[in-house]
C-alpha cells in the first residue's frame, strides 16, 4: 500500500489496470491502491478514503453500482469522485450509470495517458471547486459547512474541533514543506483514531491547513477527543529535534533576534447535541 496521503482506489480484478496507471498517475502526485473486489474496495473507503475511486461495472462478488450506491450514502466518502470502467459488452451501461450520478465512463480497452488525465482532472475539480483540501482530500468548504448545518436536525452527536496549535511557529522553523507533512501526519492520525474509537458513518472535514472537524455520535466523542488530544501530542514530536523536544521549544528568527516558541499541541474544542429519546 502506497504511504502518499493523496491516492486513488481502483476497484477492478484486472490487476493490469492498476499497473497501467500507476506511473501515470504517480506523475501526477498520486499513489494507487487496488482491490479486487466490492468488499475489499469498500473497507478501503473505510478505512482510508480515497481521491477518487474508479471502479469495474461488475464485481466477482457484487455489481459496482451498489458499491456506488454505499459509497455515496456514507457522509465520510460521499464526495469521493467516481470513474466507472467498464469491460466488454458493458458500454450500453454508460447512460444508465451516468444518470446515476457518476463523475465519468470509460470502456476498455482505454488510453491509459487519457485515463490519467480524466483522473487528475476529476480530483482537481473536486479541490477547484473548493469541495475538497487539496493536501489531504478531506471535505471543506460547503461540505463541511452543509454536514455542521445537518446537527441542526439531528440528535445524540459530537462534534469536535482540533486545532493544531504553533504551527505557524513550526512553518516559520522548518518551512512550507514540512508543515505539509504535518498536515498530512494529522489527517491520517485523525481518520486512524476515528476508525478505532468512532463509527463507520463519522464524518472527518478539514477548515484549514491547522483545523479539522470530526462529527462522531454522542458515546464516542469523549473517548476519541481524549485519544486524538494524547497521540497527536505525542507522535508530533517526531518533527522535531531531540534538543528541541528536550527543551520543549523552538528557536524562530524574527528580525534581528531569535525568541523562543512552544511545540505544536493539539486544542480541542467540542460540541454536544441532545441525546436521541429513548
Amino acid at each position: 500500500m502506497t504511504q502518499s496521503h493523496r491516492h486513488v482506489l481502483i476497484v477492478d480484478p484486472d490487476t493490469s489496470v492498476e499497473e497501467s496507471l500507476r506511473p501515470i498517475l504517480s506523475e501526477y502526485g498520486y499513489g494507487t491502491n487496488k482491490a479486487s473486489t466490492a468488499a475489499e474496495g469498500y473497507q478501503e473507503v473505510v478505512n482510508r478514503p480515497p481521491a477518487l475511486i474508479l471502479m469495474a461495472v461488475n464485481l466477482p462478488d457484487n455489481s459496482g453500482m451498489n458499491l456506488f450506491e454505499m459509497v455515496r450514502k456514507r457522509s465520510r466518502s460521499a464526495h469521493i469522485p467516481i470513474i466507472f470502467i467498464a469491460g466488454y459488452g458493458e458500454g450500453k451501461l454508460q447512460k444508465e450509470i451516468l444518470e446515476t450520478g457518476a463523475d465519468d465512463f470509460v470502456a476498455k480497452p482505454f488510453d491509459a495517458d487519457l485515463l490519467g488525465l480524466r483522473i487528475r482532472n476529476a480530483v482537481q475539480r473536486t479541490e477547484r471547486d473548493g469541495l475538497t483540501h487539496p493536501r489531504t482530500g478531506l471535505p471543506t468548504g460547503r461540505l463541511l459547512r452543509e454536514r455542521i448545518r445537518d446537527l441542526a436536525d439531528e440528535y445524540g452527536w459530537y462534534k469536535l474541533d482540533l486545532t493544531i496549535e504553533s504551527f505557524d511557529a513550526f512553518i516559520s522553523r522548518y518551512g512550507f514543506m514540512a508543515a505539509e507533512e504535518v498536515v498530512g501526519f494529522t489527517a491520517t492520525l485523525i481518520q486512524e483514531v476515528v476508525q478505532t474509537v468512532g463509527s463507520p458513518d463519522d464524518f472527518i472535514g478539514q477548515r484549514d491547513d491547522h483545523t479539522f472537524t470530526v462529527i462522531t455520535k454522542l458515546q464516542y466523542g469523549s473517548a476519541l477527543a481524549e485519544q486524538l488530544e494524547r497521540r497527536f501530542n505525542e507522535e508530533v514530536q517526531a518533527f522535531y529535534t531531540f534538543i528541541e523536544r528536550d527543551q520543549g521549544y523552538i528557536e524562530v528568527e524574527e528580525g534581528s533576534s531569535f525568541v523562543q516558541k512552544p511545540l505544536m499541541v493539539a486544542s480541542i474544542k467540542s460540541q454536544q447535541g441532545e441525546p436521541e429519546d429513548e
